[in-house]
């Protein structure tokens, strides 16, 4: 499946993150990839927001 000829917002998760990880097992890095990157990356923003941990205030 080549997702970088649809539109992002109207692929699966699952279509995403298999296409990705195809791309990553043969070790290719092009446009697409860092398409699917950015996009998986921005789904996942919208669901979960800025979760890291607040290091300045975690005491040693």
């Amino acid at each position: 499946m080549n997702v970088h000829h649809l539109t992002l917002d109207h692929v699966s998760d699952d279509a995403l993150m298999t296409r990705l990880y195809e791309l990553a097992r043969n070790g290719r890095q092009s446009v697409e990839t860092a398409q699917i990157d950015a996009e998986v990356y921005a789904r996942l923003m919208q669901a979960y927001g800025d979760t890291a941990p607040d290091t300045a205030s975690v005491a040693a």
